[in-house]
């Protein structure tokens, strides 16, 4: 405890020696404002410039009901940002020589393997898990109240199957790193706590950090507080490398000092300057203008500059760790709430620090401010190409055997479909973008897992005669589980418009 305090006071003094150079005024409140608006408990922030940190603060409470209050050093969970965790302990691994990320992951995997009904699993690599090209889609399963979620191995087997190509296309996936985490766990001959722990959070002196909860400090971490349930038990979803890190504004804030090359005090190097440039310059084309590197969003201009940024989030959390590599500057912000503010303080801090993103960031604004003031003309309707309209037979395939399924499609998009062996048509939406054809049914599977799932959505893509992919639905309620579970699913036309 003593050597917590050293470390806290230290770094409060140094913070506010250093801030006297830099205003952080207007992203201070940012901070009050958005608190105020969005009833968030605490928020942590963080902004550091080289090897030093220039601001570090936190407002708020990290238990709102027992008064506890948010320091630098309350543990957040850290959702998605935990995947830029895993990806840097798997770098790790690879300049120790204990894995080749090039290697499939069944290579490391034990006796729940990746399948494919359609493609090789061996193109299923470490690399391509951990850029989000793996062929994995989505999956996401936690608990309410009373239910025992299932182990990493039953997640595997049940869903661990290739959608698509590997290498074909960018399709973010929390069971990738799921499976990431599992594989460079094995690879260690450890525990992925344990991984983290020794090779990660401790040389570089993340002094709150865990995979999972620290229990000994349960009581001083942050509690998550849902928008629409309140506050959240403790530990509701799977521990994985994809989501389930806890950390302090601290410990990610020296986390994206080692990933700035800034040599900090107390910090051990665990990766060469060549490997940090391999996490964020061996890229993917992702989403919009974005490129994904291992474990990193990849921006090459905002607002003037190239910046890599570790986000995570959900309706009860909100994690942001955006890098300037160039100018070495670093910027966190946690809070125990899915608040929409989060970015804003994040560019807040940083055009503090540059002039020039400064001025891009004033020059988006009043861009975003003339866009709002000009009414948007109406779209008319798109009518579907003639190659998607008609009538298609297919499968799905569920946890308890192939479901048949019927579809028909209108050139206006809309859809009649008949599930499984059900008499009666669910009406619902047909759409193709992007290369994906996309279909939304209401209902389940009518299977065991999904019974009482809200919506069947359907992502699609055309491959000589048929269409394939995945069909994403709701767990069964009556199980406790949340989430979004994953099928494959695989439709052939047989009857034209």
């Amino acid at each position: 405890m003593r050597r917590f305090w050293t470390l806290f006071l230290c770094f409060v003094c140094t913070a506010s020696a250093s801030a006297q150079a830099a205003d952080f005024s207007t992203a201070r409140q940012i901070i009050r404002d958005g608190m105020a608006r969005e009833s968030a408990p605490a928020v942590v922030v963080a902004i550091a410039r080289g090897d030093s940190i220039l601001w570090i603060e936190a407002f708020g409470y990290a238990n709102r009901e027992t008064r506890v209050p948010a320091t630098i050093h309350t543990p957040f969970y850290l959702a998605s940002l935990s995947k830029t965790i895993t990806a840097t302990a798997a770098m790790v691994l690879r300049e120790q020589g204990r894995l080749d990320l090039d290697r499939p992951a069944n290579d490391y995997l034990g006796n729940a393997r990746l399948t494919s009904p359609a493609w090789s699993a061996n193109g299923a690599t470490l690399r391509r898990l951990a850029t989000h090209t793996s062929g994995l889609t989505t999956f996401d399963v936690g608990c309410s109240t009373g239910c025992e979620p299932p182990s990493h191995d039953e997640i595997i087997r049940q869903y661990g199957v290739l959608m698509w190509p590997p290498a074909e296309h960018f399709d973010y996936s929390n069971l990738g790193y799921l499976v990431l985490g599992d594989a460079i766990a094995r690879a260690a001959r450890s525990d992925l706590g344990s991984l983290l722990r020794d090779d990660v959070f401790r040389p570089l002196g993340m002094v709150d950090a865990s995979l999972g909860i620290d229990r000994q400090r349960e009581n001083e971490t942050a509690v998550q507080y849902s928008w629409t349930r309140g506050a959240l038990p403790r530990e509701s979803r799977i521990v994985s490398g994809g989501s389930s890190v806890y950390a302090s504004a601290y410990d990610v804030v020296r986390f994206g000092m080692m990933h700035a090359k800034a040599h900090v005090a107390g910090a051990k190097a665990i990766l060469s300057d060549a490997a940090i440039d391999t996490m964020q310059n061996s890229t993917v084309p992702a989403d919009g203008n974005q490129q994904y590197g291992l474990g990193w969003w990849i921006e090459t201009d905002r607002y003037g500059y190239r910046s890599v940024l570790a986000q995570g989030g959900t309706d009860a959390s909100s994690t942001w760790l955006r890098i300037i590599p160039s100018e070495r500057v670093v910027a966190v912000v946690l809070a125990n709430k899915g608040v929409g503010f989060s970015s804003e303080v994040v560019d807040a801090m940083i055009a503090a620090l540059l002039p020039r993103y400064a001025d891009g960031l004033a020059a988006q604004k009043a861009r975003s401010l003339a866009a709002r003031s000009t009414p948007a003309p109406n779209p008319a309707t798109p009518r579907l190409d003639s190659a998607y309209v008609g009538t298609w037979h297919g499968v799905v395939r569920a946890e308890q055997g192939d479901l048949p399924l019927e579809i028909v499609v209108s050139d206006s998009g809309s859809l009649c479909a008949r599930v499984g062996a059900e008499a009666s048509e669910r009406m619902g939406r047909a759409t193709f973008a992007t290369g994906l054809f996309r279909l939304r049914v209401p209902g389940d599977l009518q299977s065991a897992d999904t019974t009482g799932g809200r919506q069947l959505a359907f992502y699609l893509r055309p491959r000589g005669g048929v269409v394939n992919g995945t069909v994403t639905t709701n767990p069964n309620i009556a199980s406790h589980l949340v989430g979004r579970f994953s099928y494959w699913v695989e439709l052939r036309k047989i009857i034209g418009p």
